[in-house]
C-alpha cells in the first residue's frame, strides 16, 4: 500500500493511498457499476482537515510514482464524496448504531445518507500484515454466533477478535489504521507482575502473543 502526501493549488494538504481488497462481494445488481473496484481496488484522496474526500476506481498502475502535477490531475478525475455522504461515512456502526443503519449497509440499496451505495457500503473483505508478519483479514459479520448485533471481525487462523463499534468507512483505512483497530479489539489482560521482573507494556507485545 502506497501513501502520498501533496498540496493542491489552494495550499491544502492531501493524502492519497490505494486500497486493494482481497474480495468485494456485491449484494445487488445495482452495484455492478463498481465492478472495477471489486477487481482492482481504489485510491482514497483525503484532505488533511477531513473536509473533502474522493475515490478513484479503477486506478492506473504506477500512480504512486507520479509527479505532483500529474497526481493532481488524477485526483481531479476521482469521484468526490458529497458532504452528506461524508458525514454518513464518519458515523459509527455496531451496538451504538440504529438497526436501520446496519440494515441499509447490508441491503446495498440506499445507505443512511439517502444516496446510492459506494465501496464503504459493500461487503468488503480486507487483509493486512501485522508488524511481525501475521496476516489478518477483516470484514463485517452481520449475524455473530451469539446472535447479537453486527461486529467488525478480525481473524488470523483460529484467532478471532471482534469490535462492537467501528467507523463506517473502515474499508477505506490504510493498513496502519487497521493495525490500530486490531490492537483496540485485543483484550487487555491484567496480570500481577513478579517482584523484580520487568513489566511488558501492552504496546510492546509481539505479534505472536498479541495480534
Amino acid at each position: 500500500m502506497a501513501v502520498r502526501e501533496f498540496r493542491d493549488a489552494g495550499g491544502h494538504m492531501w493524502r492519497a493511498w490505494n486500497i486493494t481488497p482481497d474480495s468485494i462481494h456485491p449484494a445487488t445488481k445495482a452495484e455492478d457499476y463498481l465492478v472495477g473496484c471489486y477487481e482492482l481496488g481504489w485510491i482514497v484522496f483525503e484532505r488533511a482537515d477531513g473536509r473533502e474526500k474522493r475515490r478513484l476506481c479503477p486506478y492506473p498502475e504506477g500512480w504512486e510514482r507520479l509527479a505532483v502535477p500529474d497526481l493532481l490531475k488524477l485526483m481531479g478525475s476521482a469521484e468526490a464524496v458529497s458532504a452528506r455522504k461524508l458525514a454518513s461515512e464518519r458515523r459509527f456502526e455496531g451496538e451504538q448504531a440504529p438497526a436501520a443503519v446496519a440494515a441499509a449497509g447490508a441491503s446495498g440499496a440506499v445507505d443512511a445518507s439517502g444516496e446510492p451505495p459506494d465501496v464503504t457500503d459493500l461487503k468488503v473483505v480486507r487483509s493486512f500484515r501485522y508488524p511481525g508478519g501475521r496476516i489478518w483479514t477483516v470484514c463485517v459479520i452481520m449475524r455473530p454466533e451469539d446472535g447479537g448485533p453486527p461486529v467488525l471481525r478480525f481473524s488470523a487462523g483460529s484467532r478471532v477478535l471482534d469490535l462492537k463499534t467501528w467507523p463506517h468507512d473502515w474499508a477505506d483505512y490504510t493498513d496502519a489504521r487497521l493495525v490500530e483497530m486490531l490492537r483496540a479489539a485485543t483484550p487487555r489482560t491484567t496480570t500481577t507482575p513478579t517482584p523484580g521482573m520487568p513489566h511488558r507494556r501492552y504496546v510492546d507485545s509481539g505479534p505472536e502473543t498479541t495480534p
